[in-house]
């Protein structure tokens, strides 16, 4: 794969972003700079953007000198176009007059929540899911959620009778798992990352209600209810209002092999032990956390670092803050390349707004 980079004026930009960022407009003859970023000479508002093709694929096309790659025709075009990997993506900006139209502003705002969505997802998801480059214009179909666990009725009678008989949360969690859950709802939790699980903003799986509903607010177990109040699974949690955090929360650990163990049970409560000064309260409440999913030591040192870092004047609060999930996250070796450049996508256009922003 090789890089072409070209300048574009701010109305190509608002026909680009018509045509999804898949395609220049046939303005020729079109020079595209390979591998070096072309310099601008304009006065006016120029926006640099960038693309990747495969170079083979485009050998015909590019001048002598392999410096450029010069379009002249619509055929050619139609045929550059087309081998456009992923997007056209903007990078930077040049050019003594910076004032920028509002429209402007919106493509630019709308690329920015594109970039920073597919890095969330890459991250939030376990098979490291990459969305495509016209996921926001895609329909989306609300009808096959995963909220129902059977598109069949299920009588209260059934549900009755299976309370009756549930009176631990591990067995309400074997429940779900062997009787209730669909396969697409277990696989949905599944793919839930240890870092969307740990940002409680995030907002886990949105069980939450279906718990309620199957576990508490009919149920006439007053063992199980009583069992829920009282159940302390030995590391922080989110209950919930009623304790159907404690279900969410097991049952995403059984189907993710995140079980605490013996030895993290003996790292907490050594750690409860220690007098919890007010400048180190919030990061022992962290590590407690850490320490529940049995990540190693060096693993929540690290994430306790960024965390001081995020709290730095001097310091970039989103990339700490994105260098934590990474860690949560377990990226590979073999995934890193596809991460950095996902993450430098969003931080790129990201930085670029906020050099707008704040011109002079």
């Amino acid at each position: 794969m090789i890089k072409l980079y070209t300048f574009i004026s701010e109305q190509e930009l608002l026909e680009i972003e018509k045509g999804k960022f898949k395609k220049f407009l046939a303005c020729f003859p079109l020079h595209f700079n390979i591998k070096k970023i072309p310099e601008s000479a304009g006065k006016h508002l120029q926006f640099l953007v960038q693309f990747e093709t495969e170079k083979e694929k485009i050998s015909h096309l590019t001048a002598s000198d392999e410096e450029q790659l010069v379009i002249e025709n619509t055929e050619d075009l139609d045929k550059m176009n087309s081998l456009i990997e992923d997007k056209i993506k903007i990078i930077g900006i040049a050019g003594k007059n910076l004032n920028i139209s509002q429209e402007s502003v919106r493509i630019l705002e709308k690329e920015k929540r594109f970039f920073e969505f597919r890095l969330k997802t890459y991250l939030h998801t376990n098979n490291r899911e990459i969305i495509p480059y016209d996921y926001f214009e895609k329909q989306i179909d609300y009808e096959n959620g995963t909220s129902e666990s059977t598109e069949e009725e299920i009588s209260i009678q059934y549900y009755d009778e299976k309370r009756s008989k549930i009176n631990t949360v591990e067995a309400a969690v074997d429940f779900l798992i062997n009787e209730d859950l669909n396969e697409d709802n277990i696989n949905e939790i599944r793919n839930q990352s240890l870092a969307l699980k740990f940002d409680e903003l995030g907002g886990l799986f949105g069980l939450g209600m279906f718990l309620r509903n199957i576990f508490i607010y009919p149920n006439k177990n007053e063992n199980f209810l009583q069992h829920l109040k009282t159940y302390d699974p030995q590391y922080l949690v989110n209950r919930g209002e009623f304790g159907e955090g404690i279900i969410e929360d097991l049952l995403w650990r059984k189907l993710n092999d995140k079980l605490i163990t013996d030895e993290s049970k003996n790292k907490i409560a050594e750690l409860k032990k220690e007098q919890y000064e007010e400048d180190s309260f919030w990061n022992n409440y962290i590590k407690e956390q850490l320490l529940s999913y049995s990540l190693d030591d060096e693993v929540i040192r690290v994430y306790l670092e960024l965390e001081d870092k995020k709290d730095a004047i001097d310091e970039d609060f989103e990339q700490s803050y994105y260098e934590q999930k990474r860690i949560l996250a377990g990226i590979s070796e073999n995934e890193r390349s596809v991460y950095d450049q996902i993450a430098q996508d969003y931080f790129t256009i990201r930085n670029l707004i906020e050099k707008l922003r704040h011109k002079p």
